[in-house]
């Protein structure tokens, strides 16, 4: 069975899945669900085991009855030993990033009952009603028709941090009239946001550097800055003209419009393959070192004007 990550995290139910697997590109949702998931295991008094290794034996202490979750990066799915088929067998949570070991393991388990697949990805604007309509309705708020859809336009498009602004929002007020208080609340003066980092690449290299070091305090962070990043690439890569493109850019960035079209105008095709040669290296690096997010990414962002002006 297959469920959206946001439907999932909005269920007040329990999660009697045997077996679990959370995928996707996004990988801040994807750690938000994981823990998700572990925390209402742990409800239910299971044993939560982090070896990575289902043959580990570990199944909680000798004076325990826990059933156990096995947290895994990887499934065996023609291993008799752990067979996925077997209901008898004990629960598995595997967190994996989109790949062909993952699509064989969602193969087998949209297959199965007893298993469940999560796909987390970039929300689009369906699904960022959904959100927001139950955030309003759990912390009792009470929004405008104008501040509504001015938090679907212009809010990040990333679960996470989403949900962050919404919970910024939440401790304002419980009722919002005007999209100049979301503004007021939202963005921080003397810290430039997020989603627009990307359109300081034409300045030097001090400036740049020290307009990503101050904005940039986190993993989330730096996932809202190289998901934003990817948007912007994605709507230049799929665009057949500047004006295709600028019809696709998100109305409120109209001030980084300028920028936008100067860096479309120099990118082309070699320079966007590189670009996501590099992008799939930092994602790597960050998920093997992900106390080193900043350093990696200032590189990449560095890496990154330096094809574009090239």
């Amino acid at each position: 069975m297959k469920i959206k990550p946001e439907n999932l995290l909005n269920n007040r139910g329990g999660i009697y899945y045997k077996k679990i697997l959370i995928t996707g590109s996004d990988e801040s949702l994807m750690s938000y669900v994981k823990d998700f998931v572990i925390s209402n295991f742990k409800t239910r008094n299971f044993f939560i085991d982090f070896s990575g290794d289902h043959d580990s034996g570990v199944v909680g202490n000798l004076f325990s009855e826990k059933k156990t979750l096995f947290l895994l990066s990887d499934f065996p799915v023609n291993k008799n030993s752990f067979d996925i088929k077997k209901p008898k067998d004990h629960y598995a949570l595997i967190f994996s990033p989109n790949g062909k070991k993952t699509n064989a393991i969602k193969a087998e388990f949209t297959k199965l009952k007893e298993a469940l697949v999560v796909e987390c990805y970039t929300l689009n604007r369906k699904s960022k009603e959904f959100v927001l309509s139950c955030f309003i309705k759990d912390n009792n708020m009470l929004l405008s028709s104008d501040v509504f859809y001015y938090i679907i336009d212009s809010f990040e498009n990333n679960y996470v941090p989403f949900i962050r602004q919404l919970q910024t929002l939440a401790l304002f007020n419980n009722k919002i009239d005007l999209v100049s208080d979301v503004d007021k609340i939202i963005f921080v003066e003397n810290k430039i946001e997020l989603n627009k980092i990307f359109f300081n690449i034409f300045k030097n290299n001090k400036l740049l550097t020290s307009a990503f070091n101050k904005s940039i305090n986190s993993t989330s962070d730096f996932y809202i800055f190289l998901n934003s990043t990817k948007l912007y690439l994605e709507i230049i890569r799929g665009s057949s003209d500047k004006e295709a493109a600028l019809a696709r850019f998100p109305r409120y960035l109209f001030v980084e419009k300028d920028i936008f079209l100067k860096i479309y105008c120099q990118l082309s095709k070699d320079k966007l393959l590189k670009i996501y040669k590099s992008l799939l290296k930092v994602e790597l690096l960050v998920r093997k070192h992900s106390d080193l997010y900043l350093v990696i990414g200032l590189r990449f962002f560095l890496n990154l004007k330096k094809i574009i002006i090239s």
